[in-house]
C-alpha cells in the first residue's frame, strides 16, 4: 500500500514526532511504501491569499504535496489538538493544498460538491490534553469533526478513522508507550 504520513506538529522532538516514527516503522516492517512529510519543513505561505478566486501559482512544496496526495492510497495525519482545533500549520496546509479542482469540484446544483480524492482512506492520529469525556460533552470533539467530515470526507476519503490520545499532558510513560505501540500496529496494517 502507498501511505503518506503527515506530521503537523510545529516543534521538532514533539511526541507527534515519536508517533510518526512509530507508524512509519510499523508500515515499513510490512513492506508498505511510505513517504513521510513534516509540515514544519515545507516552505509555503500559510494564508490562502485571495481565497479560491485567486490564480496564485503554487509554491513548489505545495505542488509536491498535491502530487503526494494523488500518489497515496492511505493518508495518515498526525497532529496535536490545540484549542479544540488544528494547529495553524495544519490549517494552513489544508487551505493551501486541498484546493478546488484538486480535492473537490463545486457545482451550482445538487449535489453541489464532487469529491475528487475518492479511492483513498485516511487515519487521523492526535493528542488532546483534556479527558475524552470533557471534549465529547462540552465541545463535541470539534477537531475530529472538522478534519474527518469537513476536510477529508468532503474531499472523498473513506473510511476516515482515528486514534486519539486523551489527557496527553498528564499521560504516564507507560500510557505513551502503549500509544506508540498502537500507532506502530496501525502502520503494520496500513490502517
Amino acid at each position: 500500500m502507498r501511505i503518506l504520513v503527515l506530521n503537523a506538529h510545529p516543534d521538532q522532538g514533539s511526541f507527534s514526532d515519536a508517533v510518526a516514527a512509530a507508524y512509519v516503522e510499523g508500515a515499513g516492517e510490512r513492506g508498505h511504501e511510505v513517504k513521510s512529510v513534516m509540515l514544519r519543513e515545507l516552505q509555503f505561505d500559510l494564508v490562502l491569499r485571495g481565497g479560491y478566486h485567486s490564480n496564485k501559482p503554487l509554491e513548489p512544496d505545495i505542488a509536491q504535496q498535491q502530487e503526494l496526495i494523488s500518489w497515496c492510497q492511505h493518508l495518515v495525519v498526525i497532529s496535536p489538538n490545540w484549542w479544540w482545533a488544528a494547529p495553524a500549520l495544519l490549517k494552513g496546509y489544508v487551505d493551501r493544498v486541498f484546493l478546488p479542482e484538486f480535492a473537490m469540484r463545486y457545482h451550482a446544483r445538487f449535489p453541489y460538491v464532487e469529491p475528487l480524492l475518492r479511492g483513498r482512506s485516511a487515519r487521523v492520529i492526535y493528542t488532546q490534553n483534556s479527558p475524552r469525556l470533557v471534549g465529547w460533552l462540552f465541545r463535541g470533539d470539534l477537531f475530529w469533526r472538522w478534519i474527518s467530515h469537513a476536510v477529508l470526507g468532503h474531499c472523498g476519503f473513506h473510511p476516515v478513522r482515528r486514534l486519539a490520545m486523551y489527557s496527553a499532558k498528564d499521560a504516564s510513560a507507560a500510557c505513551k508507550s502503549h500509544f506508540l505501540d498502537s500507532a506502530r500496529k496501525l502502520g503494520r496494517g496500513g490502517a
